[in-house]
């Protein structure tokens, strides 16, 4: 009987000791992602309908509007540089947006650290986490939230049918490690992607 034991309580270290040594490799070999990728974050004034539709419109308005500024762009560093130097013109868009709906809410936008969710995006999976990101903050900035992956240009793809085009995905490949981008395909839910990346 102890012999049983024993060697139950041995089997069930192994495999923990298993499991934290994924935990942690994984952890290590994504943890220069966050340095790698700018994500957008528009967040309404509140729930209701209206302001859940604006918060749409601000950010097709800023996507459509921002994306030639960025077309071709390898070097993240430059996006960033283009980001914080538009910084008037995209609150400028985001209110000109708010205006035409008939509200007058203030705009907030900044570029900075922020916390995410696990994110999937087509085959793609994103680890909860800090990023930098695009912040767009719209009144009281109180509703639900939208956010998206400005680079790599995730954000100018087919999400709502899982579709990731070939040429994005070169693009984000050649941003990462062929490690990193080994993971972030290999975790298609939450459940798979046991870390959360913190920007260093």
């Amino acid at each position: 009987m102890k012999r049983k034991i024993v060697f139950f309580l041995l089997i069930t270290f192994f495999l923990f000791g298993l499991l934290m040594s994924i935990y942690i490799n994984t952890d290590r070999e994504l943890a220069d992602v966050p340095d790698k990728i700018i994500r957008l974050h528009v967040v309404a004034n509140s729930d209701s309908p209206l302001d859940q539709q604006i918060k749409l419109q601000v950010r097709d308005n800023v996507i459509g509007r921002m994306n030639g500024k960025f077309e071709g762009l390898k070097d993240i560093s430059e996006v960033k540089r283009i980001i914080e130097g538009s910084i008037g013109e995209i609150e400028n868009i985001a209110e000109e947006t708010v205006e035409d709906s008939g509200k007058h809410y203030d705009v907030k936008a900044s570029f900075g650290i922020t916390d995410f969710p696990t994110k999937a995006y087509g085959n793609l999976t994103l680890p909860a986490g800090t990023y930098q990101a695009l912040n767009i903050v719209i009144g009281e900035g109180e509703g639900k939230n939208w956010w998206c992956v400005m680079f790599p240009p995730l954000c100018f793809i087919d999400v709502a049918h899982g579709v990731v085009p070939e040429k994005t995905m070169k693009e984000l490949k050649t941003s990462l490690t062929d490690e990193e981008y080994r993971l972030l395909l290999s975790a298609r839910t939450k459940e798979g992607m046991p870390v959360k990346l913190r920007f260093k």
